[in-house]
């Protein structure tokens, strides 16, 4: 896995209506992250994903479909991963995962199977099911990076390094896929209000449920689009602090 930031540095100023200066901002997330002990280390070897989710199996759930190379089309041509290290050891971790639908949507893509799947027919299990129905689902298309992913070791859950990696998942995406959208899946539940928070409360929205899968997953939809992007990076991004 790559620990160097210069290949994300170098593409990291973008224009839109004005010129925003995204890499002070990732810079500035990179040492609030140093000052709780941690280094970032990115790269597109998503398989680290999956090491560190098997050491971690007592905190964290095991990984959908949609991060195995054996059923579905990630790649490091799509793929984005995030890593914080606290003395070697991984305590956070994000993946962010582009998507090209020019022309089909979140809803087409999640209830036929194709957003986890490379060949939903032969690859979901025979009582399997998808449902979308957040009504914003059938309006999310274009370029889509969807960050998920995200583990924090619970020694660092109360020292805002999981609010550090949602503003990371900002910089990287505008700066790497200037995405139409970004969405993410967040589990109903009674810690809904605890994480959404952590995500800078984005819009939200329920009704995107996973049947008789690798395990039964009901989550609300967040999504932001490049303006609310860049508004979070352009009203934080002088706080070198305070990135969130």
């Amino acid at each position: 896995m790559s620990t160097k930031l210069r290949p994300f540095l170098d593409a990291i100023e973008i224009n839109h209506g004005q010129k925003i200066d995204i890499g002070r901002f990732f810079l500035n997330l990179s040492e609030s992250a140093r000052q709780l002990g941690i280094s970032w280390h990115m790269g597109r070897d998503f398989d680290r994903m999956a090491e560190v989710n098997r050491m971690h199996q007592d905190t964290w759930e095991p990984l959908s479909p949609i991060y195995d190379p054996e059923l579905s089309d990630i790649n490091p041509d799509n793929v984005i991963y995030i890593e914080g290290q606290a003395g070697g050891d991984p305590v956070v971790t994000l993946i962010l995962r582009r998507y090209d639908w020019p022309t089909s949507t979140l809803r087409e893509e999640w209830e036929s199977g194709r957003l986890a799947y490379r060949d939903p027919g032969t690859q979901m299990g025979p009582h399997e099911k998808w449902i979308a129905d957040a009504p914003i689902a059938a309006e999310i298309s274009g370029r889509v990076v969807f960050a998920g992913g995200l583990w924090c070791h619970p020694s660092f859950r109360r020292k805002r390094l999981p609010v550090l990696t949602i503003a990371m998942m900002r910089s990287i995406s505008l700066a790497v896929w200037k995405p139409d959208f970004t969405i993410g899946m967040v589990e109903r539940g009674p810690l809904t209000r605890t994480l959404l928070p952590l995500y800078g409360n984005p819009a939200v929205q329920g009704g995107m449920q996973i049947i008789g899968a690798w395990r039964t997953f009901d989550c609300n939809l967040i999504w932001e689009t490049p303006d609310i992007l860049i508004r979070h990076i352009r009203n934080h991004s002088m706080h070198a602090n305070q990135p969130e």
